[in-house]
């Protein structure tokens, strides 16, 4: 098996399956940054991703690594592509993103568990806020729509889209 996933490496394919976490997210930037300076000419990368999201933080480094990139990422949703996981989709390269057509997708806003003291949950809700519109321009951002428009899709509670409603809120380019 391990030789499998040398040659899976070796072409630029690499995978985002399970949650999304600091361990998953250190491997993923790992051989990331392995495949765009290991050759003199970077190849391409396809990340495949099957995943139902997880923590927002990590999300975003992995998606600030692929604008640092010297090569392209291409994304592909197989399976179910869920709630943080949606964003790392979004985040491949304009023309590159793509969804199977037996995938289901998610979204919803940002949520948090609310514990501790008034003053630790009124200093959280401050970067709830602020990760809240960290998600939805970088949502506009990546997908064309409006933020307002947006909001139609992106509610507390969780909203599912077909391969075909994700390529016209501009999620993905196309339905594999």
């Amino acid at each position: 098996m391990e030789r499998f996933q040398e040659k899976l490496l070796e072409k630029g394919h690499l995978t985002l399956f399970g949650e999304i976490d600091e361990e998953n997210v250190q491997s993923l930037v790992e051989r990331m940054l392995y495949l765009s300076t290991a050759r003199r000419k970077p190849a391409p990368i396809t990340l495949w991703i099957n995943s139902t999201g997880g923590l927002l933080q990590p999300t975003f480094a992995l998606i600030d690594l692929f604008g640092q990139l010297e090569t392209t990422v291409a994304t592909i949703g197989m399976g179910t592509v869920e709630s943080a996981a949606s964003l790392v989709l979004m985040a491949g390269a304009k023309g590159k993103r793509s969804i199977m057509q037996n995938c289901s997708l998610m979204v919803h806003e940002y949520s948090w568990s609310n514990s501790g003291s008034f003053t630790e949950m009124s200093s959280r809700m401050k970067e709830v806020q602020h990760t809240i519109r960290k998600q939805t321009e970088f949502m506009a951002e990546r997908t064309g729509k409006s933020k307002s428009s947006l909001k139609q899709i992106v509610k507390h509670e969780e909203t599912w889209l077909t391969p075909e409603e994700c390529v016209k809120w501009g999620i993905v380019d196309r339905v594999l």
